[in-house]
């Protein structure tokens, strides 16, 4: 087994002994799972380089040594698949999904089958740096003992056409098991351009629930970068209040284009949340709660519930409306289990409510909702009308440092 550390800046000679110059990548095809290198290329003493093809190599050992004189040497053709593994391959980033971290690639291991070099492992290893800079011994010297962190290369796939950017196959069908929260830190630690490659290998559920977890400055950035139909059926898939927090906080050129672009329904959601102070009720509420009449019995309830509960962040609470369709009374997901099927939901809700202005300040919303220890709170304009729900996800974001958040549990998930 070969490291390319170890062969990096080797000097190379042709067959008649003659220096030709340092080596300085190798360049390998990917059209296969184990990659085979196809040539070398060699850094002259005059600053030029030469593709050298792999048929021409001798051996590769102190030095690295042709089979041919150098005035013979047929320079070897960059093909559609090739990739120069120094140059766009080392040092890149790829997703370690067991640490759920991004790990760098510090090294590259290669086999030898048949006379070629054949690419076959990622080293990700402190030891892979060492190697590199000569001092891999100085460890063992000293009696620690380094240990090994390595990919397969099989695990290893390009990013789209772009082969200078490396990410796992592995999160194609294991990346979307991690928690949303995983998922949004691995996106927060790579380029921006990454970032969005993963978020498009997501289906659109798992994407926005993780882009849901990411910080608003890195939203806005991913969003003014991406695919704008992307980027809206991603806003569609959000809670509508985060949806018009980013939305508020991309330029309104952009803003609109969204809009624009997403479903008419949720796209007035959105916009109805706009009109709200971002520091109020109704700018940190959600439009997406169970709200039915209260002449309906038990048994409709449940039924209508069914048809409603994929829609609805909160599956804990139902709001009452009466005849006028303003706010009458509220009840649990549990008390509804426990009532009489033929009762109606105005003689066994709870009327003693407690609501919050729409116009309210979010400070205030927060204390309310930790005074009375709530899960959500309703809020109302000034006819008592039901405009939307604040949850206790919501109050946390408010009060809670932007480092803590990710470490408190989330109440609500779809």
């Amino acid at each position: 087994m070969r490291f390319l550390s170890e062969i990096i800046k080797k000097t190379v000679i042709d067959s008649q002994g003659k220096k030709i110059g340092k080596f300085k990548d190798f360049i390998a095809s990917v059209s296969v799972t184990y990659p085979i290198v196809e040539a070398i290329i060699v850094r002259t003493s005059d600053k030029k380089d030469i593709n050298i093809p792999w048929e021409d190599v001798d051996s590769i050992n102190k030095v690295i040594k042709l089979k041919i004189k150098l005035e013979d040497i047929k320079e070897y053709k960059f093909k559609n698949r090739d990739i120069k593994l120094t140059e766009e391959v080392l040092d890149k980033q790829v997703v370690d999904l067991e640490g759920k971290k991004i790990k760098r690639i510090n090294d590259l291991q290669f086999a030898t089958t048949q006379g070629y070099y054949r690419l076959i492992g990622a080293d990700i290893s402190f030891k892979g740096i060492l190697r590199r800079l000569g001092l891999e011994k100085i460890p063992k010297g000293l009696g620690i003992k380094l240990q090994e962190d390595n990919i397969s290369w099989k695990d290893v796939d390009v990013l789209e056409s772009n082969v200078s950017r490396l990410k796992l196959k592995v999160p194609e069908y294991k990346l979307k098991k991690l928690h949303p929260a995983d998922i949004a830190e691995i996106v927060d630690q790579l380029s921006i351009n990454d970032s969005i490659t993963i978020l498009n290998s997501l289906d659109e559920e798992i994407a926005a629930d993780a882009l849901e977890e990411i910080s608003p400055e890195r939203q806005v950035t991913l969003f003014t970068e991406m695919d704008t139909k992307r980027a809206a059926d991603l806003l569609e898939e959000m809670s509508p209040d985060d949806a018009a927090d980013l939305i508020g906080d991309l330029s309104a050129e952009r803003g609109r284009e969204l809009l624009d672009l997403m479903d008419p329904e949720e796209a007035k959601d959105v916009e109805h949340l706009l009109r709200y102070p971002e520091d109020t009720a109704g700018g940190i509420m959600t439009t997406e709660f169970a709200a039915l009449s209260e002449e309906l019995t038990a048994h409709q309830i449940l039924n209508k519930f069914r048809e409603i509960a994929e829609e609805v962040e909160s599956i804990y609470y139902i709001y009452a409306l009466s005849k006028t369709g303003d706010l009458s009374g509220v009840i649990s997901l549990r008390e509804l289990l426990l009532a009489d099927p033929d009762e109606k939901l105005k003689n066994f809700m709870t009327k003693e409510l407690i609501t919050v202005d729409v116009m309210e300040k979010e400070h205030e919303v927060a204390k309310k909702i930790a005074k009375y220890n709530l899960i959500a709170l309703p809020v109302v304009d000034s006819k008592n009308n039901l405009k939307g729900m604040v949850t206790i996800d919501d109050a946390i974001d408010i009060v809670l440092p932007t480092a803590w958040k990710k470490q408190v549990p989330r109440m609500f998930g779809r």
